[in-house]
């Protein structure tokens, strides 16, 4: 490719990206308020998606009068960018145009910024209706002729902008061989630019399906891209009425053969009728479908769990509805014990799937505060006291009162050690002992210990009792009820307060189970996972 078509490439990249773009002053008052600010240089999609024209060199007020009022945090976004440096991504929408913006902005010096614009305003409509969708590729690809001094300096300007999107890019030319590749296609890839530019797409960057076969080259984002624009494609021509997009669930391939979900969208880019090559944007989905797939087990979970008590709330109602009972009041109060147990136990069951929907979502938040273990261990075998005296058993408690108050979150704590003791009790015979201790270690840490009589866990099944769901075989014969999601919930609100689970168990001789818990010392010193949970 010669200096000169490589500026006019470079050069139609950036008056032809899908995005549209604006290079724009900020201008501030005396007290450093961003008040307003003036277009530098624009691309021709910025006119297409704001319907904007000859904005160059006027100021955005000019334009659009109660903008700023309008859309003060965007003002604010592009200040606190072209002041500090530190490029930043917001979604905004502007009346006066009647759409929806997806903008990230950077900024190249002082004072100055570029917004790269996307028309969100499709995908905000379907977000309401399908709470899934992906904005539809624009592709405005215009002629260009421009002085080769004016290229070459653009053709820089051009290669930092693309550099510093967000998503992966990739240029390739005509027949699919990478001209360039930005940094983030670079970091999501495992390759160098340096190790791929001059090599084909296809070659570098392997596509697979969801079940792991290799995705045909026809049928690529790109071979289909190029296509609708009327190159040949090695292995055969695609006709498709627009540029090519990946729909069914698609994989990359790493240079390390791992591989990650992808959403792709290629787009030619043509010259006087000429095709010079296309642009391949993509982006890991991977995060996308974890949320989607935590929404569904949620769904699934809470449909199953709360089908039993629904089923018995429903039935004693209808039958009091019925005055199946006359006017039996034993009757009478025994159904409306069962109605008040059902519901009882599905405010338990929604609690639960709650803590899980927030441990699978990553949005379970600590609030740290200072302890007393021992107040608090006090206060959940006092709750508990009906449940073991009901089924005759007894409790014994050690409670030193010298043991140093920890930092914590009371309430995640108490979920914790409310699990453990229920389990205690459900899974212990009529007539059987359990003993919850606390006690410092070497290590200044806490030791809180929770021991019973019980049926015990069989050896086979050690290595799953903290898996979401799970019962043990022989706990199921015993008519207990349970989620399976007790223990699954505990080591995960222990590894967000810092602390550990372990347990022995032998089947009909008693399980205990030991929790430990970091000095406050050590709490405060260590940063807090609230961060690492809250996404």
């Amino acid at each position: 490719m010669t200096s000169r078509t490589s500026e006019v490439d470079y050069r139609s990249l950036f008056d032809n990206m899908l995005e549209g773009l604006a290079y724009c002053q900020m201008i501030f008052d005396r007290e450093k308020q961003p008040i307003d600010f003036v277009f530098i240089e624009v691309n021709k999609n910025y006119q297409t998606l704001t319907g904007m024209k000859e904005v160059v060199g006027k100021k955005v007020t000019e334009l659009i009068p109660d903008i700023r009022e309008s859309n003060p945090d965007m003002f604010a976004a592009y200040a606190r960018v072209s002041l500090t440096g530190h490029p930043e991504i917001l979604e905004i929408y502007v009346k006066q145009l009647k759409r929806w913006f997806l903008i990230s902005a950077y900024s190249p010096k002082k004072n100055f910024f570029v917004a790269v614009f996307q028309d969100s305003t499709d995908r905000k409509r379907v977000e309401k209706e399908l709470e899934n969708a992906k904005i539809a590729a624009r592709n405005v690809l215009e002629d260009l002729e421009v002085e080769r001094s004016v290229l070459a300096e653009a053709k820089a300007k051009d290669e930092a902008m693309l550099a510093s999107i967000g998503d992966g890019v990739i240029v390739v030319d005509p027949v699919g061989n990478i001209t360039f590749m930005n940094r983030t296609a670079q970091d999501l890839l495992g390759w160098k630019d340096t190790e791929c530019v001059g090599k084909s797409l296809f070659e570098i960057v392997p596509m697979e399906n969801e079940t792991g076969d290799a995705v045909e080259m026809r049928a690529r984002p790109l071979a289909v891209a190029s296509a609708s624009a009327g190159a040949p494609v090695k292995g055969g021509r695609v006709s498709v009425a627009s540029p090519g997009r990946s729909a069914a669930p698609r994989y990359y391939i790493r240079k390390d053969k791992t591989r990650f979900p992808v959403a792709v969208t290629v787009a030619p880019v043509v010259l006087k009728r000429r095709l010079l090559g296309a642009i391949e944007v993509f982006r890991d989905i991977t995060k996308e479908r974890e949320v989607d797939r935590a929404k569904s087990e949620f769904v699934s979970l809470a449909s199953h769990q709360l089908r039993t008590p629904l089923t018995t709330v429903n039935w004693y109602s209808e039958m009091l509805l019925k005055d199946a009972v006359g006017n039996d009041s034993e009757k009478r109060k025994e159904y409306l014990e069962k109605i008040h147990a059902g519901s009882e136990r599905m405010v338990t069951l929604v609690n639960t799937l709650l803590d899980v929907s927030r441990i699978e979502l990553g949005t379970l938040m600590v609030d740290w505060k200072h302890v007393s273990l021992v107040e608090l261990l006090e206060d959940v075998v006092g709750e508990q006291r009906p449940q073991f005296e009901e089924r005759k058993i007894t409790v014994t408690t050690t409670f030193p009162k010298d043991i140093p108050a920890i930092e914590t979150d009371s309430n995640l704590l108490r979920t914790v050690f409310q699990n453990l003791l229920s389990n205690a009790i459900k899974y212990t015979a009529p007539g059987g002992h359990v003993d919850v201790s606390v006690s410092v270690d070497a290590d200044d840490g806490t030791a809180v210990v929770f021991s019973d009589t019980g049926y015990g866990i069989p050896k086979k099944d050690h290595d799953k009792i903290f898996t979401k769901m799970f019962r043990a075989d022989n706990i199921k014969t015993k008519g207990a009820e349970g989620t399976g999601l007790g223990l699954y919930i505990v080591k995960s609100v222990l590894a967000a307060l810092g602390g550990t689970i372990r347990f022995e168990s032998e089947e009909n001789a008693g399980t205990t189970f030991s929790v430990r818990l970091p000095p406050a010392k050590a709490v405060r010193e260590t940063p807090k996972p609230t961060e690492q949970l809250s996404r």
